[in-house]
């Protein structure tokens, strides 16, 4: 999996994922995370 792009998960089941692109990976990934913890 390249940093950026972040799986949706919920109770085991693939939801889906959010990518993000534009600054260093490690920052992708961060920025993705925080979108789906906004999800809740």
């Amino acid at each position: 999996m390249l940093e950026g792009g972040v799986p949706i998960t919920k109770d085991g089941a693939f939801l889906g994922a959010v990518g993000v692109s534009g600054v260093k990976s490690n920052e992708d990934a961060q920025i993705a995370r925080a979108g789906i913890a906004a999800l809740g």
